[in-house]
């Protein structure tokens, strides 16, 4: 397993989310603005711009030095290269991809991200939304049988939701990719045959939880940064599905290592809870917590789905440790909503890798690489981009891709 905060041009190492979801896969860059330390000066700025002190008890001990030194990795970013070699193009294809959610602003960017690459591999990309509803999946993979399709992706389905569907699919000759979901043969399902023609090889990890727990323990790195190693934190976790149960454990894991005198509040919901019976179960952790300051939001797009009103409404001082960040919470970051986040750009680099492992599939090709990808650490004095742009990472991914599938 890579080390999560190994810089670009070092041995390839990792990246949600970002992803995540996404993503969890995982982001983008800009300029290290990091201080550097010496005794009895500041060891560089934490996740809101203020300066750590190295003459604190927390940052002079070894838990501190090592999540100082973690921190000002991230701000300098975790990245992959993508492919140098592979198949060209095979042009020509139908294929569908199946949305996570179009209500959600991460899935919106994945779907265009994965037409975008489809076109410049001249697929026809139509882009079908479960709606996040999980059984959505082998409904839509039936249909596409059904069309007659050369292929599918999917994001976020988890295998034994969708597992008849994906038999039949085999049975038709049909190749299925797989991003951010569990196959049939996670042991966590009970173990079997995985299903999925080929599932992402990103960031340097082959398994999806994995990429998940890396990515999420970063996130709680920056957060006991910022708690300066005591204090509570709200953790809001996803319940039912297993790549964000996943994300959990990470978070979790950064406070074992390195923060045991920390209070990590754990805050349960499902996300066909989300908004309404989210917001009230968010709004009531926050009144019955008043000694917590900080809070970790493990998917950005809840922001808009009731989060910010939920954290406005509770007229609380609370440090939020975000995502993905998407335009749309760089922008809260800038207003003071939101601390900080871990940029996946949109979780662009992966739709592209996907796009590339399905036309491996479809050249028949027994390689498929690690493609590339990672994340960066994002608060208002760190790799801000231009109001409204995305996070762009220090590789041109597109354009290495291109080169491979132009020949």
């Amino acid at each position: 397993m890579r080390n999560s905060w190994v810089r670009v041009g070092r041995l390839p190492l990792l990246a949600l989310l970002c992803s995540v979801i996404c993503a969890v896969a995982l982001s983008a860059c800009g300029s290290s603005d990091s201080s550097s330390s010496s005794s009895g000066q500041s060891t560089g700025d934490d996740a809101t711009g203020e300066t750590v002190s190295s003459g604190g008890s927390w940052a002079s001990s070894p838990e501190g030095k090592k999540v100082n030194a973690i921190v000002e990795e991230l701000y300098e970013g975790s990245y992959d290269p993508p492919p140098k070699s592979g198949p060209p193009a095979q042009s020509g294809k139908t294929v569908w991809y199946i949305s996570c959610g179009q209500e959600y602003e991460a899935c919106v960017q994945q779907a265009d991200a994965f037409k975008e690459a489809g076109s410049k591999l001249g697929w026809n990309v139509t882009v079908h939304d479960t709606k996040a509803v999980q059984q959505a999946y082998g409904e839509i993979i039936k249909q596409a049988i059904a069309a007659k399709v050369d292929g599918i992706a999917t994001l976020a389905g988890d295998c034994p939701n969708m597992k008849s569907a994906l038999e039949e699919a085999k049975d038709a000759g049909i190749p299925v990719v797989n991003y951010a979901g569990l196959d049939c043969d996670y042991e966590g399902f009970g173990g079997g045959e995985p299903l999925f023609t080929e599932t992402l090889f990103y960031a340097g990890y082959h398994d999806f939880i994995e990429q998940g727990e890396a990515y999420a323990r970063d996130r709680g790195i920056v957060a006991i940064q910022h708690m300066q190693g005591e204090g509570e934190i709200l953790n809001l976790e996803v319940q039912a599905v297993a790549a964000d149960e996943g994300y959990t454990r990470g978070f979790r894991q950064a406070f074992d290592e390195f923060c045991p005198d920390c209070e990590v509040i754990g805050v349960p919901f499902t996300l066909d809870q989300v908004p309404t019976k989210a917001s009230q179960v968010w709004a009531a952790a926050i009144q019955s917590h008043p000694d917590a300051d900080s809070l970790s939001n493990p998917l950005d797009a809840f922001m808009a789905l009731g989060l910010k009103t939920t954290l406005i409404g509770a007229d609380r001082d609370l440090w939020v440790i975000g995502a993905e960040v998407p335009p749309a919470n760089l922008k809260l970051i800038e207003e003071g909503l939101q601390g900080a986040g871990l940029a996946v750009s949109g979780y662009v680099w992966p739709m592209w890798g996907m796009a590339d492992t399905l036309n491996r599939v479809f050249a028949g090709s027994e390689e498929f690489p690690d493609e590339g990808g990672g994340w960066i650490l994002v608060d208002k004095t760190h790799n801000m981009p231009p109001a409204g742009q995305q996070v762009e990472p220090p590789v041109d991914f597109k354009a290495a891709y291109e080169k491979v599938w132009n020949g």
